[in-house]
């Protein structure tokens, strides 16, 4: 069947938003514990700009925004919106509780094309085909928010507007349930996908480190940003005030419990454990090994300048040379 344009021009999102992470960073932190998610600039505009002509392509395509009869010809009620655009999420292998649901109109092959909100979860926009073609809602926001940054527009039909879908904190928090993230959920975005197709989604926390968690083949992973940032990549919900808070009851009952720190970074990380650069307020700088949530040695600054590079939030001065033998050489 001819593939539905929509798709084409979603699915090419997903497929633009690929991440590349800086070699030299990525060293310190082990290669399978590495996300990527920084999307090339120039291929990315490039691919926005293809996306707004196909999505004006689709708007043509597409009848009302709220469709009135649906493929078969039947007058689109909400009980009959609703059971469809279930079956469809149902068809398409979706966790979906549907809380709302719209029929946006026909693709070009008169398959219908629905909007749905799910509780507790993000949104999709879907069709019925075989098989069914789906667009999750903060991909498709995310998308939208890039276009109009760069001055384009956005076709109606290609984000969703349903109420149930407006709120992202609330959607990305239903993914981060799923993902595990130990936290309170008060922001997050999507961020796009991985070379291999996996979306990836920001998740912010009150009052604690944030993650970016990754939907792959065999469920969610997640990374907390000490880590990500370890990477050379950023968190946009995540304060320095937010990971200190979190790590700060690490401290106590450690050789370092006076600490009050303003300050820490993922040196490095191996089997024994992360090694976290902590600045103290007081000046002082540490380097400590964390393992299952627990401090079990903690190296000076000093003395610590062979791990991953080094303190860098504390400068160490550097050893000064020996002096010259007295009356010259020997």
């Amino acid at each position: 069947m001819t593939f539905l344009k929509f798709a084409a021009a979603t699915a090419a999102v997903l497929i633009a938003s690929t991440f590349v992470v800086d070699e030299a960073q990525a060293q310190r932190v082990p290669p399978d514990q590495q996300r990527s998610s920084q999307t090339s600039g120039s291929n990315q505009q490039l691919q926005d700009r293809q996306n707004m002509f196909e999505r004006g392509r689709v708007e043509r395509d597409l009848q009302d925004s709220r469709q009135r009869t649906d493929s078969r010809g039947r007058e689109a009620t909400p009980e009959r919106v609703a059971q469809a655009a279930q079956a469809a999420a149902a068809a398409a292998g979706l966790a979906c509780r549907l809380k709302e649901s719209a029929l946006l109109g026909l693709t070009s092959d008169n398959y219908d094309l629905f909007e749905i909100a799910c509780e507790g979860g993000a949104g999709y926009i879907l069709t019925n085909a075989s098989p069914p073609q789906t667009f999750d809602c903060l991909v498709l926001s995310a998308q939208a928010d890039r276009v109009r940054a760069e001055g384009g527009t956005v076709a109606a039909n290609s984000v969703c507007s349903l109420p149930g879908n407006q709120n992202s904190a609330v959607m990305i928090a239903g993914y981060a349930r799923e993902a595990g993230v130990p936290c309170q959920v008060d922001a997050g975005k999507a961020l796009g996908a991985t070379p291999e197709g996996n979306l990836v989604f920001e998740v912010g926390c009150a009052g604690a480190d944030g993650y970016h968690i990754e939907k792959t083949a065999q469920g969610w992973s997640k990374t907390d940003c000490l880590q990500v940032t370890g990477t050379n990549l950023t968190c946009q919900f995540t304060t320095v005030q937010e990971q200190v808070a979190g790590f700060q009851p690490l401290l106590a009952g450690t050789a370092i419990d006076d600490c009050s720190a303003s300050q820490i970074r993922l040196l490095a990380q191996n089997d024994t454990g992360r090694f976290i650069e902590v600045k103290c307020a007081s000046g002082d700088g540490y380097v400590a090994r964390v393992k299952d949530n627990a401090i079990g040695q903690v190296y000076p600054c000093a003395a610590a300048i062979r791990i991953g590079g080094g303190c860098t939030l504390t400068p160490v001065a550097a050893p000064q040379a020996a002096p010259a033998p007295a009356g010259g050489r020997p």
